[in-house]
């Protein structure tokens, strides 16, 4: 039979069906560091998203600008130099600007051989006889090694030449450009400077 606990039963039920709704929704913020309170405005959220998006675009401009700035600045450094008829160009980076260092890379030569020629006193440094490998050249030196006289002409030498053209510092050592000349005729260094060998080549 239907009793009165199955008519209370019944009605809880029936309250229960009829209850509104209550609808649960949540936020989802740009960024964690962002979060604001629940309790404020549709509008104060909008504007500061705005200020936070117009953060990271400026900030992401003056990064893209320092970039620019800093290829400019590159390319203002570099300047470049063609090759010549009786001369070439080459690109070398180099630990530093010491004598053996440029002459190995703009001869290509081993550093043996280097080391040799810098005995036998064949090595000038604009004219002038050098002894030690480490002197530290610059823009605009010339390095000279002298192969021999000319049998054409006993009062002129036969040198292979490099010429610093640019020189630009990096992180780790230098990045250069330098001319290299693989046979020039020229006069005889003067004074102490001479090459006084006996020894000629053809030219």
């Amino acid at each position: 039979m239907f009793n009165l606990r199955h008519l209370k039963s019944f009605n809880r039920l029936t309250r229960a069906l009829q209850a509104p709704v209550i609808s649960v929704s949540s936020t989802i913020y740009t960024k964690t560091s962002d979060i604001v309170s629940k309790s404020c405005s549709s509008q104060q959220l909008q504007l500061h998203r705005q200020i936070y998006v117009g953060a990271v675009f400026q900030k992401y401009n003056k990064k893209s600008r320092q970039q620019d700035d800093d290829e400019d600045s590159d390319d203002e450094r570099s300047t470049e130099f063609k090759d010549e008829r009786d001369s070439k160009v080459l690109k070398a980076s180099v630990n530093s600007l010491r004598a053996d260092l440029l002459l190995k890379a703009g001869l290509a030569m081993a550093r043996n051989k280097v080391e040799t020629i810098f005995y036998e006193s064949k090595v000038r440094v604009n004219g002038k006889k050098i002894n030690k490998k480490s002197v530290q050249l610059d823009v605009g030196d010339e390095i000279d090694v002298v192969r021999g006289f000319s049998q054409t002409n006993p009062t002129h030498l036969v040198v292979s030449r490099v010429v610093i053209l640019d020189v630009d510092e990096r992180d780790e050592g230098y990045s250069v450009q330098l001319r290299r000349y693989k046979s020039l005729l020229i006069e005889n260094y003067s004074g102490l400077n001479a090459f006084k060998s006996s020894e000629s080549t053809h030219h």
